[in-house]
């Protein structure tokens, strides 16, 4: 191995010291020249080996008789001089980056000046930040809520109100002019029409905007949200209305902010999300108004006492009762295309029905014509348009929950719950509470009389629909609801194929088919009832064309309505491949073109049309890929 020695009488350190002399002598400390270059020193005299390398001067007396200075104390003046340049170097760097500019070329600085600070101008205030920031306000909410409700209880703890200020970019959106009055004009002539869960009458002797803090603003950021339609070019989830409300939203949650007003926000938000086709977001933002409801305790005033508190009106009470049926409403929409579980529970016994549109609007509870009906039987009486809503509701959570069931059998391969008299007890109720529904619309049709079981040869739905346009989009939510889930439920069993979850049937036993005479009997009804619910759509599109025509109905169009919509040009557009008959395409149109106009106001609708393009280009590929097949066949001649 090679060894590599220094020259003689050089060490490392570059000291002309003999390998062979004694150990020179050091001083205490290093040398001056080390000190200041943070350089570490051999400390030898009367040259330490850098200095000797470098060829310098060494000096170790220095630092021996100079005392270390202490740092001097910053005067007032420089303070204040300091504090004015960093301002301008503040001011510099926000307007470089709002245009998008370089920033210009850095001036020398002057000399320093003393100024008297008494006679300096005051300093330009620090310009306010876009957003603010979450982490800025630590949450006071009581954490023995959950972590202990009996000893929350026991303790009487209140929860306090939020202590955070609204954010900027929330305030310069409502503070613009009678941005507040107008929002609530436009809500309340809109949305509210088929989604009345905001009183109106506590809306109209409530605090103003400045006075109730940053919930009602957050309720007011919502109502202009759902309100305003979003201008063609703009991403919904782009919107900066949508952006702001998300960041609004997620700043009360981590404040600790809980109220009636923050929750009645959210479900305004998670509707514009539908409306939209933001997924998979709206399927978790209503996942959190089911966590919101357990937390506030709705429906009952008496569980929402221990973190809203003690009602004081007969319209608040119903107000709770309300905004807890609408998270029920879009719990159960939100599951109509994909059929997966529920976050809310069925309600039960102790449940009721809303009261009359008008009494809730007015605070009046002697304008409700009966006093709160249970949720079940289903009447058939006259009822306020959010009444049959929610009616609307519980019948597809009824229809949801068994058809689930039935594909959560066939994919567990066990024998598929059937039941003759269930399924037909469902199919009439969602018949006759169509029946109900189109009476009210067109008061000229007879109402209906007893429920009638289907048959063979039955019609599931009345020949002729004549809309009246005075209250159309305010049942038009209940009334597509309903088509929507008995489309479902006549898609089930229509074919055995589609009771297993797939876009195929699957091979050998584990494929149940229809033997019983019932099976067969209840799946030729569906065949039928499919193809007649998917036409009665068609009309109701069709009308719903001549309403549109209108602005002030546009505003009141419900996402909630364009799933049936989509289910009859989906039934519509598999029957016409099946049978390519003429009538069926001219009907598919009609509705395609019926849902083209409707994304005018909600974009869900475009999505609803892709997926139908996409399954024009699947079914294209595969008629293609077959005709090549019969070519192939046909050349080799086998």
């Amino acid at each position: 191995m090679a060894c590599f020695f220094l020259p003689s009488g050089i060490d490392e350190g570059g000291s002309n010291q003999s390998p062979f002399a004694p150990p020179p002598s050091k001083a205490q400390q290093a040398c001056v020249s080390c000190r200041k270059q943070k350089r570490k020193c051999d400390k030898i005299l009367p040259t330490c080996g850098l200095c000797a390398r470098m060829a310098r001067p060494c000096d170790y007396t220095i630092l021996d008789t100079i005392p270390q200075q202490q740092p001097a104390q910053a005067s007032s003046e420089e303070l204040a001089t300091l504090q004015a340049r960093l301002c301008e170097l503040e001011n510099r760097l926000n307007n470089a980056s709002q245009s998008q500019q370089p920033p210009p070329p850095r001036q020398p600085s002057p000399p320093t000046m003393h100024i008297n600070p008494e006679i300096l101008p005051p300093l330009p205030p620090k310009p306010p930040s876009p957003l603010w920031s979450p982490s800025a306000v630590p949450s006071r909410f009581p954490t023995s809520l959950f972590l202990d409700l009996d000893a929350f209880n026991w303790s009487t703890t209140p929860i306090p109100a939020p202590n955070m200020p609204i954010p900027s970019e929330v305030l310069d959106i409502l503070s613009r002019g009678t941005t507040v009055q107008d929002t609530a004009t436009e809500y309340f002539h809109g949305t509210h029409a088929w989604f009345p869960f905001i009183s109106k009458k506590r809306m109209e002797l409530g605090l103003s905007l400045w006075e109730a803090g940053p919930e009602l603003a957050f309720l007011f950021l919502g109502m202009k949200l759902v309100s305003t339609p979003v201008n063609n070019g703009v991403e919904p989830a782009g919107n900066p209305l949508y952006t702001a409300a998300k960041r609004f939203w997620a700043s009360l949650e981590q404040a600790g902010s809980v109220s009636l007003q923050f929750v009645q926000g959210m479900v305004l938000v998670t509707v514009y999300e539908m409306g939209h086709g933001i997924y998979p977001t709206a399927w978790i933002s209503v996942g959190v108004l089911g966590r919101w409801v357990e937390v506030l305790g709705l429906p009952g005033f008496r569980r929402g006492g221990v973190a809203l508190g003690s009602v004081t009106t007969w319209t608040e009470s119903e107000e709770r009762r309300r905004l807890w049926w609408a998270i029920y409403i879009l719990d159960r929409c939100i599951c109509l295309g994909n059929k997966r579980c529920f976050c809310l529970p069925e309600p039960d016994e102790s449940f009721v029905l809303p009261v009359d549109d008008k009494a809730f609007d007015e605070g009046n509870p002697t304008l409700s014509p009966t006093n709160p009906l249970p949720t079940t039987p289903f009447t058939t009486q006259a009822l306020s348009p959010f009444t049959r809503l929610v009616q609307s509701s519980l019948l597809l959570s009824r229809t949801l929950t068994h058809v689930r069931t039935v594909i959560q059998s066939n994919i567990s391969n066990r024998p598929v719950p059937f039941s003759l008299p269930l399924l037909t007890s469902l199919a009439t109720d969602l018949v006759n509470f169509t029946q109900v529904i189109q009476s009210e619309l067109s008061p000229e049709l007879p109402s209906p009389g007893t429920t009638t079981t289907p048959s063979s040869t039955s019609t599931f739905l009345p020949t002729t629909t004549t809309i009246s346009p005075c209250y159309t989009i305010s049942l038009l939510p209940s009334l597509s609801i309903a088509l929507s889930t008995l489309i479902l439920l006549f898609d089930t069993y229509c074919t055995p194929e589609n009771q297993h979850l797939g876009p195929s049937p699957l091979p050998g036993p584990e494929a149940h088919p229809l033997q019983s005479p019932s099976h067969i009997s209840f799946a030729q009804q569906s065949m039928q009832g499919l193809r007649e619910t998917s036409l009665k759509i068609r009309e109701l599109s069709l009308e719903l064309l001549d309403l549109l025509v209108l602005p002030s109905q546009e505003k009141k169009l419900s996402p909630l309505c364009l799933d049936s919509l989509y289910a009859s040009m989906a039934t519509l557009h598999w029957l016409w491949k099946e049978g390519g008959d003429a009538d069926v395409r001219e009907a598919l149109e009609d509705v395609r073109r019926c849902i083209s106009r409707t994304s005018m106001r909600w974009r869900v609708s475009r999505e609803y049309l892709e997926i139908l393009k996409r399954q024009d280009v699947s079914f294209a590929m595969a008629f293609r890929a077959e005709s090549g097949k019969s070519c192939l066949t046909r050349v080799d001649g086998s």
